[in-house]
């Protein structure tokens, strides 16, 4: 019988996808990773959810202690890139650091094959397995997916990648699964309501600096550069003529660069940290659909692998408040291609019309 460790966060979707699993026959190991105090995913809460959930399974579980290793690769990341000037999504780092790549490591330690999770992403070959976009669309989850090292996907099964969401919480019901109708977390799991409480919580205290236009002329001041990111309106304060949002965050100067609408679209982009999922060589240039947000549509844009670790993105078309510290994730088709951070941006869009 083929051995899997499923990971479980406590809520229907790991459950369901744990049920799934048993029934197509594998012999199943549930874990659970400890990660921080108060959290809205894998709390206390979800830890006794997911023992339960295995005792009813009769399946062995196990709580993996993560908690410093959540803080220094995940906690400790994010509070920096405020700092620098950067908007992180510390999901897409988590599921690459731990959910994965650490898990698995525990996997094999267990005796496993494979690693099983709920995300809802379709798993496509057997020889060469691609990620593609889950069936439902609202809740497809490969963008947080980009990261994870394509050695992996061999060893990776996706239960739910076919399934809508609605069918999960049906076969839960169907089943008789104890949290059939628990509701599931949103955004970032271990703030607690608006990050900038989270980062004072954390000791992190902004430097004042000014408030400057594209022209770099003084508009006014601000407490620190934690406090804005690229598209916010709120804060700037008043005194003109026109709307301004922050077009740029400047942590080397402790400034915050506003401008009108209009200066907030983009339509060229520079990425780091870059990951692939495909075999691509330097040079290699392909057109693409890429999502810039994870609640973003994918919009066309030709993409260019500069080196393994950088590439450039040209939008079709500009986009609006593209925003240093995202992650800009790629495809074709359905296919997850890879992709990185956003880094730097470019506005030959607006140039051009200049």
């Amino acid at each position: 019988m083929r051995r899997a460790v499923i990971a479980l966060s406590g809520g229907v979707d790991s459950a369901v996808a744990a049920v799934l699993m048993q029934d197509a026959g594998y012999d199943l190991i549930g874990v659970t990773m400890r990660l921080w105090p108060k959290s809205r995913c894998c709390d206390e809460k979800d830890i006794e959810d997911a023992a339960e959930l295995c005792a009813q399974l009769g399946i062995p579980y196990q709580v993996l202690d993560y908690r410093e290793r959540f803080r220094t690769e995940i906690v400790d990341p994010f509070i920096a890139a405020y700092e620098e000037g950067r908007t992180p999504n510390p999901c897409t780092r988590c599921n690459q650091v731990l959910k994965f790549s650490a898990l698995w490591q525990e996997a094999q330690t267990l005796g496993a094959e494979y690693l099983a999770t709920g995300h809802y992403v379709r798993q496509i070959g057997a020889a060469e397995p691609q990620i593609w976009r889950g069936v439902d669309e609202r809740k497809d989850q490969s963008y947080f997916l980009y990261a994870i090292e394509r050695e992996l996907l061999p060893r990776l099964l996706f239960p739910l990648g076919d399934l809508r969401k609605e069918e999960v919480r049906a076969i839960a019901q169907e089943r008789g699964l104890p949290i059939a109708g628990k509701q599931e977390s949103q955004d970032i799991c271990f703030v607690a309501g608006d990050y900038r409480s989270f980062l004072r919580e954390q000791g992190v205290a902004g430097r004042p600096g000014e408030i400057v236009d594209m022209q770099g002329e003084v508009l006014g001041t601000h407490d620190g550069i934690i406090n804005f990111t690229v598209g916010q309106r709120r804060g700037i304060g008043g005194g003109s003529s026109v709307p301004l949002y922050v077009v740029a965050v400047d942590a080397e100067h402790d400034q915050i660069r506003v401008g009108p609408a209009e200066q907030l679209f983009q339509d060229q982009l520079q990425i780091r940290d870059c990951n692939w999922l495909v075999d691509w060589q330097a040079g290699r240039e392909e057109h693409v659909v890429v999502k810039l947000r994870y609640a973003a549509s994918a919009v066309p844009a030709t993409l260019r692998v500069q080196t393994n670790a950088c590439a450039s993105l040209h939008l079709d078309t500009a986009q609006r408040a593209i925003t240093p510290g995202q992650a800009a994730v790629c495809y074709q088709n359905e296919q997850l291609l890879g992709g990185g951070i956003i880094a730097e941006l470019g506005n030959s869009a607006n140039s051009a019309s200049e």
